[in-house]
């Protein structure tokens, strides 16, 4: 009979992982027709059609297979989807579009001008002209996102504890009666062999709360956990906003790193410190929660559906009033003068 059983199970994995190759491959081809920068609206409603598709078939694949054997408990050749090993994902190339280096360099002059300056020109008299010392460099510097989701369905065995009403005093469930358990306070001075005996005599007659228990039920489980990730170029975390303030802006798709090219500008192609190995494996850490307690895992998906280097621009404009020459670093994202912390998590983080 456990011989039997085991070829079931066996039968079942080996019927699950096909579904789980149809169902990747009907994804693959369909994101394969669409355009890389349009997503389907229509995408999450087929993810969820097939996950719910899949439940329902393991379900009625349990209903057949009955208990699983002690020795099943291991998690041997279970892992499906892309995201275990990295050459299998995909990674896609983006820049955003900077602003002009004229306006660049007006915001640079600007922020150059301290108040004493702005009045007197106010007032039209002479002052200091201010000029750019070198062309402008603008640094390309990368940074990461990751988005995704693990999936895992698993057995586990569990006990049910199912309450009765205060008047029955039997139970029979598929066949077999139940021993009814009371659950009952009783007051300390009172003896627990004495205790003891009253539960024995009056146990089917007692009026008052009574449960019985369902042990050794096997349950087939499901987890999913869909997260994001965005890193620097030297590992650091983005937070939502970071990552926002410099992703908002236009985005276009970059086939060779030598279409990053500025007019008017030197531009500089700073090399990410970490790998797609590491950052791969930095979203698993983050993503993949398996189940504490468990039978055995059938399932155990790791999809990446997203994985983007963006390559941001900072405008570097060296401005110079008399001898001192001075570097004014504008977000090429937004225009505006950039975030001394932000840079220093680009350049460093």
């Amino acid at each position: 009979m456990s011989d039997d059983i085991d070829d079931r199970l066996e039968e079942f994995i080996s019927s699950l992982n096909i579904i789980r190759e149809q169902l990747e491959q009907t994804t693959h081809t369909a994101s394969s027709s669409a355009v890389d920068n349009i997503k389907d609206p229509d995408g999450g409603a087929d993810e969820e059609s097939s996950s719910i598709a899949l439940e329902e078939y393991l379900a009625n694949r349990l209903q057949q297979i009955g208990e699983v054997a002690p020795e099943k408990r291991e998690v041997k050749g279970s892992r499906t989807g892309n995201g275990w090993d990295a050459n299998q994902v995909m990674e896609h190339v983006y820049k955003i579009e900077p602003v002009s280096v004229k306006r660049a360099v007006d915001v640079a002059f600007s922020s150059y001008r301290n108040l004493p300056e702005r009045i007197a020109g106010a007032f039209g008299r002479r002052k200091e002209a201010l000029r750019i010392a070198v062309e402008p460099m603008v640094d390309y510097v990368p940074i990461w996102k990751v988005k995704g989701f693990h999936e895992c369905y698993y057995l586990r065995t569990n006990s049910y504890r199912v309450n009765l009403r205060d008047d029955v005093v039997g139970v029979e469930v598929e066949g077999k009666t139940r021993d009814l358990i009371l659950e009952r306070k009783h007051r300390r001075f009172i003896p627990a062999a004495i205790v003891e005996r009253l539960q024995k005599l009056a146990s089917f007659l007692s009026n008052e709360s009574k449960y019985f228990v369902i042990s050794d039920i096997l349950e087939l489980a499901a987890k999913k956990t869909e997260s994001e990730l965005a890193m620097t170029s030297g590992g650091a975390m983005l937070t939502a906003d970071q990552e926002s303030t410099l992703t908002s802006w236009r985005t276009k798709r970059v086939f060779d790193l030598a279409e990053l090219k500025v007019r008017g500008a030197r531009v500089r192609v700073i090399e990410s410190k970490i790998s797609k190995e590491t950052i791969l494996e930095k979203f698993r850490e983050r993503v993949v929660h398996m189940p504490e307690r468990f039978k055995q895992i059938l399932t155990n998906r790791l999809e990446v559906s997203e994985l983007k280097r963006i390559y941001v621009p900072l405008i570097r404009i060296g401005v110079q009033k008399g001898l001192v020459p001075r570097e004014v670093v504008v977000n090429g994202v937004n225009g505006e003068i950039a975030d001394d912390e932000l840079v220093e998590l680009l350049e460093t983080g």
